[in-house]
């Protein structure tokens, strides 16, 4: 039997001991491989589809030195754009109007900053459902007074279904790839031992043939091309020896 000091000294080595296990990410443990034989893979899988609604993002602005002005202009072309995609049946759910933001803006004039007034601007995004409207989208906001067009970012309504698709297709190619290594080596597979994902879109913009800059007010013909849905896996598999 130990002593009481002996069995405290004893408690503090155990908790020593285990403390940096205690202390390691769960994501580390997780992560760490087997220590019987095995296998580890890589899959791939990839899916190419033809958009069909698009995330538009652009924002009005306008500098005065009289900064309840600058607001005024702001607000009125705000709720045009506003109207304008209301006009197209975009719902109002798929219209975000973000917050007013100031800021005071300068120029540099010989070798030195000038004020020029407060700067007002308000962001607003729109989610377009029906990328055929597209054309008409950017000849309203250009009615309405909007000079510049920002990001607009080509989606699927169905991106869930075609994830998992992809992730099916890389776990898919990942077990062809562990089978044709395991017969190579003469062993065969055994039970995964676990399965890392990682899923991914490549969005692309709307290629626009005419600038809002210009000021045109004719249809705006775009290309949307194809957006790329991917997902990769890496895939432990035990092995046994092949009878």
């Amino acid at each position: 039997m130990y002593s009481p000091t002996e069995q405290r000294i004893l408690s503090c080595l155990r908790l020593f001991i285990a403390l940096p296990w205690l202390l390691m990410p769960a994501t580390l443990l997780a992560d760490s491989l087997p220590a019987a034989p095995y296998i580890q893979v890589q899959g791939h899988g990839s899916i190419s589809v033809v958009p069909d609604m698009a995330h538009v993002s652009l924002s009005v602005g306008d500098t005065s030195q009289d900064v309840a002005a600058a607001r005024s202009v702001v607000e009125r072309q705000a709720s045009q754009v506003i109207d304008a995609a209301r006009k197209l049946g975009i719902a109002r759910s798929d219209i975000v109007a973000a917050s007013i933001s100031i800021w005071p803006e300068y120029r540099w004039q010989n070798d030195k900053q000038v004020f020029v007034g407060q700067h007002v601007s308000r962001a607003i995004e729109f989610t377009l459902r029906n990328l055929s409207q597209y054309p008409e989208l950017v000849t309203a906001l250009v009615k309405a007074g909007v000079a510049n067009l920002g990001n607009a970012t080509l989606d699927r309504s169905d991106m869930p279904d075609l994830r998992r698709q992809a992730l099916a297709q890389a776990v898919e190619d990942a077990h062809k790839r562990a089978l044709t290594v395991a017969a190579a080596a003469g062993v065969k597979l055994g039970a995964v031992y676990s399965i890392t994902e990682n899923s991914g879109v490549s969005p692309r913009p709307v290629v626009m043939a005419a600038s809002l800059q210009s000021g045109k007010s004719g249809s705006t013909e775009y290309e949307p091309g194809k957006i790329n849905v991917s997902a990769d896996v890496s895939i432990v598999y035990l092995l046994k020896q092949a009878r």
